[in-house]
C-alpha cells in the first residue's frame, strides 16, 4: 500500500499528487481494473498480440518520420 507523509511546509494537494503517483507506480489500480472481470486466456493472448502489433506500427511510423526530416 502506498504511504505518503505530508511535510509541514507541503500543501495537501501536493501530498495527494505524490500519493497518486506512488499508487500509480505500485500498479494497484491497474491490477484492480484488470482483475475486476474474468478474461479467457485466449482473449488475453489475442489482446497481447494486438498491443504488440500496435506498438510495432507506432515504432515504424516514428522511424519513417525521422527519416523524412533528415533527408
Amino acid at each position: 500500500m502506498a504511504e505518503v507523509i505530508i511535510r509541514e511546509d507541503e500543501s495537501l494537494e501536493s501530498g495527494l499528487k505524490r500519493f497518486k503517483r506512488a499508487r500509480e507506480k505500485e500498479g494497484t489500480v491497474r491490477t484492480y481494473k484488470r482483475n475486476q472481470f474474468f478474461t479467457k486466456p485466449s482473449d488475453e493472448k489475442r489482446e497481447k498480440k494486438k498491443k504488440a502489433i500496435r506498438r510495432l506500427k507506432k515504432k515504424q511510423a516514428r522511424s519513417s518520420m525521422k527519416r523524412r526530416w533528415k533527408s
